[in-house]
């Protein structure tokens, strides 16, 4: 690894919204040797009273807000990142790095059989590497940075085309609620076999499912789970990062001159786009569905997921400003005081107090930079800027793990990483 040895900048817990995210990513700063690896890391943690390890999509959001930031530390996070990326592109959803790393992938049993010494997940997360890269590089405008780095982005998403479309549909599938990111997801609820949960047994059903996928799911591998047909799911939210991602890497591919790269990278993104249209789509309801089980059964919880397929550029105009006035402007569902909340508030599931629950309700930095972006992108400009001011308004009283979508109100985890994404969305 380069040395990636950062700007001296003492902490400012007391200034502006983006000096106070500095603060905070630097006070969440780790280094050290990984034996394993042999070589040294460097990434922020997500919270210091949490989170202790690196988490894919929390990097990747790191990564966002360090470039504007200090990005000498978003480079260096990016190189930790990559650093346990297979040579089939594959990325896991988290690394336990330093001496301990091993026994704790053990104890947390979410690594591939056989594969613990390497200190990394065998699931993925959602895969916003691109979208991280991608900012680095307008935020520098250092081309250089796509030379280094695009190669293992691309892979990482032909892996995931490679492996997780089975069928070749263009729709990526998901083994385990912790792929999506949103784990408590209500959307998930009937295909981990629950109802009306508690905290405790969504997480005693996600921790049983980690176990079977090692076991009797072929190391999370997408065919085998399809087959058992134990959880297997095709989430919105997941295809529409994924699909954005590679309209990305299209951009970057130009920018450097690979025009065929580039071409080839559009046509994965409107694939997946396509298909998101076509087989998500609930024309009935108005919005976007989550499939279930080998059948592909809809499950039509008014989730984030929902509304996702909006940030992306091939989604039907008339289908977008229907969603928008019917759900996502409209505060009987997802427009709150402060949007968007993860789950609308119409649903019966809705919370959006709840310390628990994080994705029954309260709203994320990192969901509203990607919808904000999105909006933005399709001339929602009011949308934006309202996500934009109230996103900050709520980071600057503290960086959370989530927030209120009724009060603003900072919840659960604290000194929390990823919500510095807010110094990111803009307006």
């Amino acid at each position: 690894m380069t040395s990636k040895t950062s700007r001296k900048v003492e902490p400012d817990l007391n200034g502006t919204l983006e000096q106070r995210a500095l603060a905070r990513l630097i006070g969440n700063r780790r280094t050290g040797y990984d034996p394993f690896y042999k070589t040294n890391y460097e990434y922020s943690i997500p919270s210091a009273g949490r989170y202790h390890w690196q988490w894919f999509w929390d990097s990747c959001f790191h990564i966002i807000a360090l470039a504007r930031l200090d990005p000498k530390m978003a480079i260096a996070e990016l190189e930790t990142l990559l650093i346990p990326q297979r040579e089939d592109g594959f990325i896991g959803h988290l690394t336990y790095w330093g001496r301990r790393g091993a026994a704790m992938s053990v104890i947390y049993g979410q690594s591939r059989m056989g594969e613990w010494r390497r200190r990394h997940s065998g699931m993925i997360q959602p895969p916003v590497i691109a979208h991280a890269l991608e900012e680095l590089w307008i935020q520098t405008g250092d081309s250089s940075l796509l030379a280094r780095f695009l190669p293992k982005v691309r892979a990482f998403y032909k892996w995931l085309g490679r492996e997780r479309d089975s069928d070749g549909s263009g729709l990526i599938g998901i083994v385990s609620p912790y792929e999506a990111g949103t784990d408590n997801n209500p959307s998930f609820d009937r295909a981990l076999g629950v109802s009306n949960p508690g905290r405790a047994r969504i997480l005693w059903a996600n921790r049983k499912l980690d176990w079977y996928n090692i076991f009797r799911g072929g190391n999370f591998d997408y065919r085998t789970a399809i087959k058992r047909n134990r959880f297997v799911v095709i989430d919105p939210f997941m295809n529409a990062v994924y699909a954005d991602a590679w309209a990305s890497i299209e951009k970057m591919h130009t920018a450097l001159g690979e025009d065929q790269l580039a071409a080839s990278a559009g046509k994965y993104a409107a694939y997946t786009t396509d298909a998101l249209n076509e087989r998500c789509w609930d024309d009935q309801r108005g919005h976007y569905v989550y499939l279930h089980g080998a059948e592909q059964l809809p499950d039509t919880t008014l989730s984030v997921g929902a509304i996702f397929p909006l940030i992306l550029s091939g989604t039907p105009k008339d289908r977008i400003a229907s969603v928008m006035e019917r759900f996502v402007t409209n505060p009987d569902h997802f427009w709150r005081p402060f949007p968007i909340p993860s789950v609308a508030a119409s649903e019966e599931s809705y919370d959006a107090e709840s310390e628990a629950m994080i994705w029954r309700g309260p709203i994320c930095m990192n969901l509203n930079w990607l919808l904000a972006r999105g909006f933005k992108s399709h001339g929602y400009d009011d949308e934006s800027k309202t996500i934009s001011e109230r996103s900050k308004e709520a980071a600057f009283k503290d960086f959370r793990e989530f927030y209120s979508p009724e009060t603003g109100r900072g919840m659960r985890g604290t000194l929390f990483g990823w919500a510095t994404a807010a110094v990111a969305i803009d307006p």
